[in-house]
């Protein structure tokens, strides 16, 4: 029997499988310090830098009733991400509470107040009911636009390859499909170089710590552009949207100034998304694909997150496509990100990089 995917967004080692009421207070509390030392204070792998959730992980950790409201988190979710969101949802429709004025003032760039711990306690005391419901309903989904900084060079290089064909670009686990839109987008480097029209409302910035490889003058066009996804979210639907912006941590601002930008880009023109698990949907959706267009199928944190069965089921669909017709795969996943050609059933590397996992700096390596 094939093992299905996992939730495209949960790494398996940072979820709770457990039912609510069979987890321990201590190994909550565990988990709680663990995302402030490693999530939160460390720039490698998944790491954002967020002082205000570091603060306050290590306050729940060591308060047995705030332990006790972040049990009742969904099972198969990373308690302190789904927990810290429904905080910051509901704060969302009450500007007037202290936590959520303390929020606004860390999005401007204030430092985290030695208030905010007891303004957090406050709060989920007063929406305990609230905070349970969001908890035990929603799950952790976000897209993380700037990693685009490496998914568009990384199309460049593709289609180079491939002589200039038309692309197809095939995203698993994309969410609202976002990162389908690419094309759309502008981009600076560090370096001076930057890609993509002046007038685009997303400008997304990288340092780039290597000389960027060759690229087109101009981006490839996009024939054909799908992502699969457990659960696709609609950005049509308010609540689905502010849910998006409650996953996005106080301290970044200018993710949350991204994703709105963004979302208006999407209303424009919604990106075709499948709901179903990949090993399901990839294959029928790879059928679609045009033969004359260069195919790309990518995925950031996807694959690490898979039960190792239903990876290899996955690399086993890409291989059989390649013997139909050259596949491009892009994984971004752990470290590093590539450009792997396949064909015939055999890979090869032409491009790869260590990059930031939320697309911040890229360091771009040499390959033989």
């Amino acid at each position: 029997m094939v093992l299905k995917q996992a939730d495209l967004h949960q790494g398996r080692d940072r979820v709770d499988l457990r039912p609510p009421r069979e987890r321990e207070i201590e190994a909550l509390a565990s988990r709680f310090r663990l995302f402030a030392d490693v999530e939160c204070s460390g720039e490698s792998g998944l790491n954002v830098f967020s002082p205000t959730y570091a603060l306050l992980s290590r306050k729940i950790a060591a308060s047995p009733d705030m332990l006790d409201l972040a049990r009742e988190c969904r099972t198969g979710q990373p308690v302190p991400n789904l927990f810290f969101a429904a905080v910051k949802m509901i704060g969302s429709t009450q500007p007037e509470a202290e936590l959520s004025r303390l929020y606004s003032r860390i999005s401007e760039g204030e430092a985290p107040s030695d208030a905010l711990p007891a303004a957090l306690a406050r709060f989920c005391a007063d929406n305990r009911d609230a905070i349970i419901e969001l908890v035990r309903t929603r799950r952790v989904q976000t897209n993380e636009i700037r990693r685009c900084s490496y998914l568009m060079p990384a199309f460049g290089v593709a289609s180079a390859d491939a002589d200039g064909r038309p692309l197809a670009v095939v995203d698993v686990g994309a969410s609202a499909g976002l990162n389908l839109l690419w094309d759309q987008y502008r981009y600076i480097y560090s370096d001076g170089s930057s890609f993509g029209a002046a007038e685009s409302p997303v400008v997304i910035e990288c340092e780039t710590r290597s000389p960027m490889p060759n690229l087109p003058a101009a981006f490839p066009s996009v024939a054909f552009s799908a992502g699969v996804d457990l659960n696709p979210v609609d950005l049509s639907d308010e609540d689905q949207f502010a849910w998006m912006m409650a996953l996005v941590w106080p301290d970044h601002p200018g993710r949350m100034a991204l994703l709105s930008a963004a979302r208006d880009l999407w209303l424009a023109n919604p990106p075709a998304v499948e709901a179903g698990d990949a090993l399901d949907v990839l294959p029928r959706v790879l059928r679609d694909v045009p033969a004359d267009c260069a195919l790309c199928v990518f995925h950031c944190h996807t694959l690490n997150q898979f039960p190792v069965e239903a990876r290899d089921a996955f690399y086993q669909i890409l291989r059989d496509e390649s013997r139909r017709r050259t596949l491009y795969h892009i994984p971004s996943e752990g470290e590093r990100m590539s450009v792997d050609r396949i064909r015939e059933g055999r890979s090869t590397t032409i491009l790869s990089a260590r990059r930031n996992a939320h697309g911040r700096w890229i360091e771009w390596e040499e390959t033989p």
